[in-house]
């Protein structure tokens, strides 16, 4: 298992240095000095909605850019593990993960952006293997700094990893179980995102995208199994989301968003020899606060969900679920969840006083190299209201507390190999048992272009 999990590693980290290498050469060459590069460099800046590869057309003077990213993480469990999501993302022992955007701007108020993703899954315990590959496509209409239009498929402005998913932006292997289980991360949607900047400061979007796919709910993970980002005819349960980002200074970063929507309003269930339509008010806020200087990071995370009539969800999902085995989903009709994580980079602290280093090449630039060490606490609640006709029913409720303590270092600012341990306290055993989940070490690593 291990051996093949290198293999793939190194299959995608050539290729990461093949791409590397001939951009670099591409643009040292010459031919013409009016001619722009082929593929520019990253410039590690963000346009809003993107994370920083995806957001390099934005910040060149060439009509067209190719980037993207890779991961490749295993997760070894020290004890038992829940399964009951069937959500394997969440219970995998290995995952491969290559994106690739290609962008190109006809006009400079145009961008024509399109995204290949591909991942891959294994639970190397149960010998199960899941994968995912799909097209994403927007065009993005730059009209003016205060608004804009981008129609497509665009990640939702939810919580802080949706926007930052590229593996040197978070610390863990794996992202945060707050933004896993409680804000649905890697949530892209089809629908329109109108967004721009209020005030030098103030940015602000509104989206909307279609609607949930209630019938696949799962209890133990919310309205993450709702995401759907191929067309689906889900516009009459249409999702509105909203989002500010305020620089408070140039090292710190606040920001609040919000979904809403009525979920099961694009789906029917026979009660009584009558079809009932299910309008559920749904919603799910987040905020953070996120402050990086030279060495340090410290990060602040919060977010709250509410849902109405998971009685009648319940009903919906025991008849139509994706479980296929008769039983409805308890979905809480209230979710919290918070996190705080804190990271320092302690590589000065190591360097002798007065030594220089100036050893540069395809994985090393000693001028970013970093070895941050960090922590995160994670808390949350899949269930911490439910409503009461569904009290006697069986669920599984996810009531966490978990610390992530680890390492990560970036031979270079586009590089970085991780390490954590995890400690996880759940305050319900797992369903059927009288076990309690294990902690779970894990190791990574992955790069952008």
């Amino acid at each position: 298992m291990i051996k093949k999990s290198l293999q793939i590693l190194g299959f995608l980290f050539c290729l990461f240095l093949g791409l590397t290498t001939s951009y670099g050469q591409n643009d040292k060459l010459e031919v013409n000095k009016k001619e722009k590069k082929l593929i520019e460099e990253l410039t590690y800046e963000m346009q809003p909605g993107l994370p920083l590869a995806a957001s390099k057309i934005y910040f060149t003077d060439s009509k067209f850019a190719i980037s993207g990213f890779g991961e490749v993480g295993h997760t070894n469990y020290r004890g038992p593990k829940d399964r009951t999501s069937g959500d394997i993302e969440l219970f995998m022992t290995d995952l491969y993960r290559f994106v690739t955007y290609v962008a190109y701007k006809p006009k400079p108020w145009l961008v024509l952006y399109g995204e290949i993703f591909a991942e891959l899954y294994r639970d190397a315990q149960i010998r199960e293997t899941d994968y995912e590959f799909f097209l994403e496509v927007f065009a993005d209409f730059l009209l003016h700094k205060n608004f804009n239009v981008r129609a497509g498929t665009a990640q939702v402005q939810i919580g802080y990893v949706n926007n930052n998913d590229e593996p040197i932006q978070f610390f863990t292997v794996n992202r945060s179980e707050v933004e896993r289980l409680i804000i649905p991360s890697q949530w892209i949607d089809l629908g329109i995102m109108t967004y721009g900047d209020l005030t030098d400061k103030l940015k602000w979007s509104l989206s909307i995208y279609q609607g949930l796919n209630t019938r696949d709910l799962n209890g133990g993970t919310w309205i993450r199994r709702g995401r759907d980002h191929a067309f689906r005819h889900n516009f009459n349960g249409y999702i509105l989301n909203g989002s500010l980002e305020y620089s408070i200074d140039p090292h710190t970063t606040w920001a609040i968003n919000g979904v809403w929507t009525r979920a099961g309003n694009n789906q029917e269930y026979t009660l009584a020899g009558d079809n009932v339509r299910i309008s559920a008010n749904t919603s799910l806020v987040a905020s953070y606060v996120r402050r990086e200087m030279k060495n340090f990071t410290l990060m602040a995370l919060g977010t709250y969900g509410r849902m109405d009539e998971t009685d009648q969800l319940f009903q919906l999902t025991q008849k139509y679920g994706m479980q296929g085995t008769g039983a409805g989903q308890v979905l809480g009709s209230e979710v919290y969840g918070y996190y705080i994580e804190a990271g320092y980079d302690i590589l000065p602290l190591l360097k002798k006083p007065g030594s220089k280093t100036s050893k540069n090449g395809f994985i090393v630039k000693s001028g970013e190299m970093k070895l941050p060490v960090f922590f995160r606490y994670d808390r949350l609640n899949t269930h911490s209201q439910v409503h009461p006709s569904l009290q006697e029913e069986t669920f599984y409720r996810t009531d966490l507390h978990a610390l992530s303590v680890g390492v990560n270092f970036n031979p270079r600012r586009n590089i970085v190999l991780k390490s954590n341990y995890q400690f996880r306290r759940n305050a319900e055993p797992l369903p059927g048992t009288q076990e309690f989940e294990g902690n779970r070490f894990e190791v990574g690593m992955g790069f952008i272009f």
